[in-house]
């Protein structure tokens, strides 16, 4: 008995060890396959979510959907966020000759609901990479953006008095040629990331209510009770704020077909360029009917006594005249404090960001799912 305990003992031995050594070589493989997955988020105030409490902005959302489904399993996710409302694509000329004479760096912070145009998004996605590298990475896996309104400004965008070939120009400049720059750098500073660039959506349609998009104008100008009772009653309104609702909806048209357009081509530009998927293009799913001030509007409202009705808009309203004056006493650059304050307004609401999420998660989860195979 004890030979032949003796004969089989070592036998018995190799067999634990190569048990042990399968189990360390799945385990091994578990652990690289299930290293946190980075998600950058980048842009200008759509993506950053102006006005949402965070639990509801649609990176959140989505971000909840990669740590609990995108890969067949849980799977620990990093959400690195350097959007902010009013960032622009580049940083402007302009501006950024102010900056150097103040001493500033375009890295200055600012609280993320104040829309100012830096950090711009150029900026934004080289500060990330910098930091994934000095923390031991290879950049972002995903980044999601928004961008270019700002660069044009809704104020043109929505002008009704203003030249659509120009808009048409503006689109092309910022949302096409400068976006394609921008996602370009994006793509070699972080090698092995998928962009996703999302859409915007048609604020102004037929069915938004003339009443409460005039109230809303005259609250953007800072018109006092008076005036907007002379201006918005039944009889005055039509007389004059119809066409110009009447231009503004064949603005917002102009708008969004355009940057669709353009946005698209630069993704379509940038994955010809590698011959393979790098970006995805994933158009809004908000429509005319979920617009400003529409019965069942997505976005958020004028609320009383001209303050927007997200729960961000009295910490937004107290740091917009906190930053803005030191911005214009340092640099020469001025913002206009009281379109800071209601800058909410027209952005996606609850309701508005978790349509975004599942637009997104439906573009994006046969990509995801194939790179967790």
């Amino acid at each position: 008995m004890k030979n032949h305990t003796k004969r089989n003992y070592p036998t018995v031995l190799t067999s634990a060890a190569a048990g042990s050594l399968i189990i360390g070589c799945l385990f091994a493989n578990v652990v690289q396959a299930k290293q946190p997955f980075e998600f950058l988020v980048v842009g200008d105030s759509v993506v950053w979510g102006q006005g949402l409490a965070e639990k509801d902005k649609f990176y959140n959302l989505f971000g909840d959907w990669l740590r609990t489904d995108a890969f067949l399993g849980p799977r620990d996710v990093n959400i690195k966020v350097k959007a902010h409302s009013g960032s622009t694509v580049k940083f402007h000329p302009g501006d950024a000759e102010k900056y150097r004479k103040a001493g500033r760096d375009e890295t200055y912070p600012f609280k993320p609901e104040v829309n100012v145009g830096f950090p711009s998004m150029s900026k934004q996605i080289e500060v990330a990479a910098a930091e994934y590298r000095a923390a031991g990475g290879s950049g972002a896996d995903l980044i999601m953006l928004t961008g270019c309104i700002t660069d044009i400004s809704t104020s043109l965008v929505y002008d009704p008095k203003g030249d659509d070939d120009e808009l048409r120009r503006e689109v092309q400049k910022y949302c096409r040629d400068d976006m394609y720059d921008v996602i370009e750098s994006a793509a070699e500073l972080h090698p092995k990331a998928l962009i996703a660039v999302v859409g915007y959506f048609p604020a102004i349609g037929p069915n938004s209510s003339g009443k409460k998009l005039l109230n809303a104008w005259l609250e953007a100008l800072g018109a006092s009770g008076f005036r907007k009772a002379m201006l918005n009653n039944p009889i005055v309104r039509p007389l004059f704020f119809n066409k110009l609702k009447k231009r503004a909806i064949e603005r917002s048209h102009i708008w969004v077909e355009e940057s669709d357009k353009s946005l698209k081509s630069a993704v379509d530009k940038l994955n010809s360029k590698y011959g393979t998927t790098r970006a995805v293009f994933i158009r809004s799913p908000l429509t005319l009917d979920d617009g400003a001030e529409t019965p069942n509007t997505k976005l958020f409202r004028m609320g009383k006594n001209g303050v927007v009705n997200d729960p961000l808009a009295k910490s937004r309203i107290k740091d917009c005249n906190e930053a803005l004056p030191k911005l214009k006493a340092e640099t020469g650059i001025e913002f206009p404090i009281r379109l800071c304050e209601i800058a909410a307004i027209g952005h996606p609401n609850p309701e508005g960001a978790r349509a975004y999420a599942e637009s997104i998660k439906t573009a994006l989860a046969p990509l995801i799912s194939r790179s967790a195979q």
